[in-house]
């Protein structure tokens, strides 16, 4: 994993809640990923990982979130971007 590689992983995942019916959380994940690509301290980006990682899973996690788009075929494509996203970002912030 590069620096860069987790504020893209986060931002492709914004962008896909916002569109699809998730704007609340999509402004929460602007924050982290404002707070990774200014790489502020150390502590600030450790927390930000844990509270990345902390919203995969679990009622409310990005595996649990319903995605709302026009059509069944779209909102499943967008489902299962979400997913690939969702799997990348946990394993980006695993504890190590």
């Amino acid at each position: 994993m590069t620096a860069t590689d987790l504020p893209q992983v986060v931002a492709a995942i914004r962008e896909l809640l916002g569109a699809h019916g998730q704007e609340s959380k999509a402004a929460w994940l602007e924050e982290r990923e404002r707070t990774l690509r200014a790489g502020t301290s150390a502590e600030a980006i450790k927390t930000t990982m844990e509270e990345l990682h902390g919203i995969v899973m679990g009622m409310g996690g990005l595996f649990d979130l319903p995605l709302t788009k026009p059509s069944k075929e779209a909102a499943e494509a967008a489902r299962v971007r979400l997913d690939e996203l969702a799997d990348r970002l946990y394993e980006m912030t695993r504890p190590s």
